[in-house]
C-alpha cells in the first residue's frame, strides 16, 4: 500500500495565470514579467500565514494585501483600493477553476487503483480551502476524511505533526508515503523531515534548496509525465 498526498493550490490546479489576469484586469495593464511578479506575490504569501489559518484575518485581506505589497515593489501603478479589488476578481475567477483533463486522467487511474490511498494536506483559512475541494469536485477522488486543512487544525505547514497524522490514518510507513506540492518550505520540507518522498512542483523555478526532492517538475505537463511514471 503507498499513500500520495496532494497540495490544492499550484498542484492540483494551476493559479498563477487566474492571479495574474486579476492583476491585469484591475489595474488595465500588461504583467511585463509574469514571474517576478509571482516570486514577489509568493514571498508576501509567506507572510501572516498564521494569522489567517488561525482566522484572525481572512483569505480576501490577506489577498488585497498581497496584491498591493507586490504593486508596490514593483514600481506598477496602482491606488490603495485596487488591492481589494484584484482579490474579488481573483475570487471570481477561482469560481470557475477545474482540476485539467490530464491531471483528471492521473487521479482516475489513482483512485481506481486498490494499492494507491489518496489524500490532500492543503494549508490556509478552513472555509476558504473546503471551498475550493468543493468547486474543483475532489470529492471524486478523495474521501473527506483524507483531507486536512491545517486552518482545522493546531498546527501550520510543515509541522512534522501534519504528516504524522496520515500516517496514523492510514497505518503506512513514511517510506511508503508521497507529499505532492508547488512549496518547497511547507510542502517538500515537511514531507522530507517526515521521512516521506516528495514530488516538488518549482513553478518558482527556485535553485538546489537544502534536501533535495526525489522528483522536481517545472510544469504541469512534466508533472503529470512524473506521477504517471512512478505511480502508474
Amino acid at each position: 500500500m503507498r499513500g500520495i498526498v496532494f497540495d490544492i493550490d499550484d498542484t492540483l490546479y494551476c493559479r498563477q495565470v487566474m492571479l495574474i489576469k486579476a492583476a491585469e484586469i484591475v489595474l488595465g495593464v500588461s504583467i511585463p514579467d509574469w514571474q517576478e511578479f509571482m516570486r514577489v506575490y509568493y514571498e508576501k504569501s509567506d507572510v501572516n500565514m498564521q494569522m489567517l489559518e488561525s482566522g484572525e484575518v481572512s483569505t480576501h485581506d490577506i489577498n488585497g494585501w498581497r496584491y498591493n505589497e507586490t504593486f508596490r515593489i514593483l514600481g506598477l501603478p496602482y491606488d490603495p483600493e485596487d488591492g481589494g479589488k484584484a482579490a474579488d476578481t481573483y475570487l471570481e475567477l477561482q469560481s470557475h477553476m477545474q482540476v485539467s483533463e490530464d491531471m483528471t486522467k492521473v487521479l482516475d487511474a489513482f483512485a481506481a487503483d486498490p494499492s494507491i490511498k489518496l489524500g490532500i494536506l492543503t494549508a490556509g483559512e478552513s472555509k476558504h480551502q473546503w471551498n475550493k475541494v468543493d468547486m474543483l469536485g475532489l470529492d471524486r477522488w478523495f474521501d473527506r476524511s483524507n483531507i486536512i486543512v491545517s486552518g482545522d487544525t493546531p498546527y501550520m505547514k510543515p509541522d512534522i505533526e501534519l504528516f504524522r497524522m496520515f500516517e496514523s490514518r492510514w497505518g503506512i510507513a513514511p517510506a511508503d508515503l508521497w507529499m505532492i506540492g508547488d512549496s518547497y518550505k511547507h510542502d517538500i520540507k515537511g514531507a522530507l523531515d517526515a521521512g516521506w518522498h516528495a514530488l516538488w512542483i518549482n513553478r518558482r523555478f527556485l535553485g538546489p534548496q537544502e534536501i533535495t526532492p526525489d522528483i522536481t517538475v517545472e510544469s504541469d505537463k512534466e508533472l503529470t509525465d512524473a506521477l504517471t511514471k512512478t505511480f502508474c
